[in-house]
């Protein structure tokens, strides 16, 4: 009986394994073998057509940290991830408080939020550079109507990153709000009647009871939009090519720079910086999860 049970075990979990396969294999090809690839390349000079390519150590490390605009596109990229993740998340939640309802007009307005999530980074790049250039976009043409004056959104040292930032919540705040709206339809009622009699307002009821209710929630969205943010490529490079004077050129963007588009197309060095967001992105991940752990505890 015994024999018949650890057989018939191991036959399931034969069967398990069989069904992720596919997804290991997918995994492996391109996550799990680049990533050590990219590794070992950061400790060789070698170029994309890999000539001449040898072992040097640290050196790659080395001259990392004394690349001015390397630490310039870090801080570029933790500048527009501080700004983005706020607001995204503070939008998509006062949003979702609102539309959190099986009404007809809060279907809508959830599916109109949502499709700008779907549309490519590019087209709605290619759009807003149109929208806000200072001789033929629409916002500067209205602003001038006003007396304000013809602003350069993306020309100005300033005012580039905020644009950038606001653009990328415009496009991306849809999917977070669609994550809150589900998590706090699962909040039960009887929560909020409660309040209702105790005479609680919306805001409180919104403290009170939404927050803790999505917590969770908010905790996953925090979490991938970091994560999405530290990465943040197509808008600078699509918008602004890392300008004005390298002023949102990000951390990708400047790999993608060494590695592929200017001589002499060091892959070691690209590899490494890369290593460098890789070890980045784990630990601010983890100090976001240990936070919202901690504060789900309590």
């Amino acid at each position: 009986m015994v024999k018949k049970h650890k057989k018939h075990r191991l036959e399931i979990q034969g069967e398990a394994y069989l069904f992720i396969l596919p997804s290991m294999i997918i995994l492996s090809v391109f996550v799990f073998i680049p990533l050590v690839s990219s590794m070992l390349i950061s400790f060789m000079d070698m170029d994309i057509f890999m000539n001449d390519a040898g072992l040097i150590g640290f050196n790659n490390y080395m001259q990392m940290g004394k690349d001015p605009r390397f630490w310039n596109a870090m801080g570029n990229t933790l500048f527009f991830t501080m700004m983005h993740i706020p607001l995204q998340i503070i939008i998509a939640v006062v949003l979702a408080s609102v539309v959190a309802t099986n009404k007809g007009w809060a279907r809508l307005m959830r599916t109109i939020y949502y499709i700008p999530t779907v549309c490519s980074m590019t087209a709605i790049g290619i759009t807003f550079a149109m929208l806000l250039d200072p001789n033929m976009g629409l916002l500067p043409f209205w602003l001038r109507r006003f007396g304000i004056g013809a602003v350069s959104f993306l020309k100005s040292t300033t005012l580039a990153m905020p644009t950038l930032a606001a653009i990328s919540v415009w496009k991306g705040f849809g999917y977070t709000l669609t994550i809150l709206t589900a998590a706090i339809l699962v909040i039960p009622q009887s929560l909020y009647e409660a309040a209702d009699i105790d005479g609680a307002g919306f805001w409180r009821r919104f403290f009170d009871i939404t927050v803790p209710g999505i917590w969770t929630a908010v905790s996953f969205c925090v979490v991938t939009t970091t994560i999405t943010s530290l990465q943040m490529f197509d808008q600078a490079y699509i918008m602004t090519k890392g300008g004005p004077l390298y002023h949102t050129e990000t951390i990708v963007q400047y790999i993608y720079n060494r590695g592929f588009q200017t001589a002499p197309y060091s892959l070691g060095y690209a590899s490494t910086m890369s290593v460098a967001v890789l070890i980045l992105v784990a630990v601010i991940t983890f100090i976001l999860r240990r936070f919202f752990m901690d504060k789900g505890d309590e």
